[in-house]
């Protein structure tokens, strides 16, 4: 009954943590919106391979571990950030560029990265997002029994990824439905600025936090 109860606090806490705007949730409506659902789908399983291992760094004490270590975290937030800003910069560079040449990027002319590449951009956004390390450092401190046995950490493992994989997957489905592509057509341009300003903003965050 008590791991349970744990179970059930950690699910709770969770869905309000993976539901929070940020730069996993942008990925994966940028994602859909400029692609198509199976992509979208990739950066869904990506972001919730990385909260499998984020997990499981929580439920092995290793994140609060590093938090001793302020410059092991500092260099995480740094290359976290700059990576941020990459996509940030990539993003409206590449809309200034089409706006140049008068295409859109929602245009069938524009070449789908390979599912690979969706994937594992996704999985590094938030492996290296230490605000993903904070969330899992203050979920485990308020929700860990003093005796964790190894299919208590796996059914943790399993719950908060597969709580991200569910939140993620609705994302990519109703972003990549066509009402929502018909909408981002018609602003395409000031939406891809938008977006690149925000990674951007993330970026800065994460590094100055």
């Amino acid at each position: 009954m008590e791991y349970l109860l744990v179970l059930l606090h950690v699910a709770l806490i969770w869905m309000l943590a993976v539901a929070t705007p940020g730069a996993n949730v942008l990925l994966t409506i940028n994602t859909a919106l400029h692609y198509n659902r199976k992509l979208a789908k990739y950066s869904a399983f990506g972001v919730s391979t990385s909260i499998l291992l984020w997990s499981l760094f929580g439920c092995t004490g290793l994140v609060i571990l590093l938090s001793h270590f302020p410059a092991l975290f500092n260099v995480m937030k740094i290359v976290g950030g700059s990576y941020l800003l990459y996509l940030g910069m990539r993003q409206i560079l590449s809309t200034r560029k089409a706006k140049q040449l008068d295409k859109g990027l929602h245009t069938s002319e524009v070449m789908l990265p390979s599912s690979r590449k969706v994937f594992m951009s996704a999985f590094i956004t938030s492996i290296l997002n230490t605000k993903t390390g904070f969330f899992v450092v203050s979920l485990f401190s308020v929700s860990m029994p003093e005796n964790i046995t190894i299919p208590m950490v796996i059914a943790i493992m399993l719950t908060m990824s597969g709580i991200t994989l569910c939140w993620h997957m609705f994302l990519a489905t109703a972003f990549s439905h066509r009402a929502a592509k018909s909408v981002y057509a018609r602003i395409s341009s000031i939406m891809d600025y938008v977006t690149g300003g925000l990674f951007t903003l993330f970026g800065i965050k994460v590094m100055a936090s």
